[in-house]
């Protein structure tokens, strides 16, 4: 089976040396920055990430992975001697930081989960697509093993090298990997993935899972509350649920560790269990019922209180209106044809034929997610990418489209849905979410501006991460050649 990961050399440098001198898959052409070096980008539209206006023919000044300045063109000061990067007619806007995904398990090339084999080189080529797709970051939500950020757990612990500090190496080439590791679920409800969760079966084991979690440096900790469409242990008498004794001890211990809360709901049942418990933030959105007037009194007195909705990760196709058994136009879309093979693509289209569109308003989930909105809630925008029909490094674009074309948002309130309000939830808004003096070096350049039509967020022309442009040619070429190899091109 041909390989559709980062060559064998990255794993190599990941597994042997310090995060900072690695660098995976091809190497990426030298600039200015890399020799410490002063680089001007001038004469694009810059949006800034925040809800501000843009700033038209802008300047801004990098130096390594960092900006230095930002301003229009002529007002700038432009130290002697850097380097110019003429972005006329272009859009720049800041990179994706993105609070929903699952790496690892999934091979995009052939099609298939591979449940228990959880690889290297499979997380190196997602985050490369993610990088590729003009992410950041992602944070991966629940279902990863504990091997490749805890050293009592990798292959060859003298040779360990924590995945999330070496992913914040300049030389990375994929986006930043952020993860809540196995997060805690009743046995069997929580992801088929079996053996990656915490099986959370009373308050003692999830307070345990908890310190455990935060011994590996986990920050977020992920609670799956779901029966998984009506699970049953046949052994047990018990209901196959995570009780809000056992989440509710997992939630207080978390925050006695300074920790915070996400919790997989679903229900208006749920997500009034959690909020009493006092979870942080919900993923997913209310899908059984229409939500009622006491969920959303609650949602009101939790000022601050977050909700990643996850709209498009089923991909009923998208949310552009179309017609019953009308191939979705966005399967024709070059970015998603870089991602997938072909055939899995006209595959995909088929299954439309069958399938009836989604409401123009978006049904139950959206308009739910837009209730919640209008009870203060702050509304995330998350990929939910996994692989397979939930492409990875493809979610985001299709949600912020969701988001204007279901919620009502403003296309900047969508881009800031996914960049700087995300990153604040992180914590990683020091350095990432924006386009401002001593802000990150991440960006993505566009052909269009999303401000007229948020699809445009999928017309990438360049991709700069750490300060350094993404060689975004060689990976297209790798994931084309390993279709090739796999007849599937």
């Amino acid at each position: 089976m041909q390989k559709t990961s980062r060559i064998s050399p990255a794993a190599l440098c990941l597994a042997l040396l310090a995060a900072s001198s690695c660098r995976g898959g091809a190497e990426a052409p030298r600039s200015a920055q890399d020799e410490g070096g002063v680089t001007v980008f001038a004469g694009a539209r810059l949006i800034v990430g925040d809800g501000s206006a843009p700033i038209e023919n802008s300047a801004f000044v990098i130096q390594g992975n960092r900006i230095l300045s930002v301003g229009r063109t002529g007002d700038l000061e432009v130290p002697a001697g850097a380097a110019v990067v003429d972005l006329a007619g272009k859009t720049v806007m800041p990179a994706i930081v993105d609070p929903h995904s699952h790496v690892g398990y999934y091979d995009e090339v052939t099609d298939t989960e591979i449940q228990d084999d959880f690889t290297l080189d499979r997380i190196l080529d997602h985050l490369d697509r993610f990088a590729y797709t003009g992410h950041a970051l992602t944070y991966s939500l629940g279902s990863d093993m504990p091997k490749f950020i805890d050293a009592r757990y990798a292959d060859d612990p003298k040779s360990f090298v924590d995945l999330r500090d070496a992913s914040e190496g300049d030389g990375f080439t994929g986006s930043r990997y952020f993860t809540v590791g196995r997060g805690l679920a009743w046995p069997g409800t929580g992801n088929p993935r079996s053996t990656s969760f915490y099986p959370a079966v009373s308050p003692w084991i999830a307070e345990a899972a908890v310190r455990e979690l935060a011994a590996q440096r986990v920050t977020l900790i992920k609670l799956w509350i779901e029966d998984r469409w009506g699970f049953d242990d046949p052994q047990s008498e018990e209901p196959a649920y995570m009780t809000s004794a056992v989440y509710g001890a997992a939630i207080l211990e978390a925050h006695r560790l300074g920790l915070r809360t996400i919790a997989h709901v679903k229900t208006v049942h749920d997500w009034k269990g959690v909020i009493r418990e006092g979870v942080d933030a919900v993923t997913h959105t209310v899908e059984d019922l229409p939500i009622d007037d006491e969920l959303l009194a609650m949602i009101r007195e939790r000022p601050g209180f977050v909700n990643v909705p996850a709209l498009t990760s089923q991909l009923d196709g998208g949310s552009a209106p179309r017609a019953p058994g009308e191939r979705p136009a966005w399967l024709d879309d070059p970015l998603l044809g870089t991602l997938k093979c072909r055939p899995f693509l006209e595959e995909w289209g088929r299954s439309f034929e069958r399938q009836e569109p989604a409401p123009r308003d978006g049904g139950l989930w959206a308009q739910n997610t837009v209730r919640v909105r209008a009870a203060g809630a702050t509304i995330l925008m998350g990929s939910h990418d996994a692989g397979g029909r939930r492409p990875i490094g493809w979610g985001s674009h299709m949600e912020m489209e969701a988001f204007v074309n279901w919620l009502g948002m403003t296309p900047a309130e969508a881009i800031e849905s996914a960049t700087s309000a995300t990153a604040k939830f992180i914590g990683v808004d020091d350095r990432l979410g924006t386009i401002a003096a001593g802000k990150g070096a991440d960006f993505i350049v566009l052909d269009a501006n999303p401000l007229d039509d948020i699809r445009n967020t999928r017309r990438i022309s360049q991709v700069y991460l750490r300060g350094q442009k993404v060689d975004r040619e060689s990976m297209g070429a790798r994931w084309a050649a390993a279709c090739d190899a796999e007849g599937r091109s």
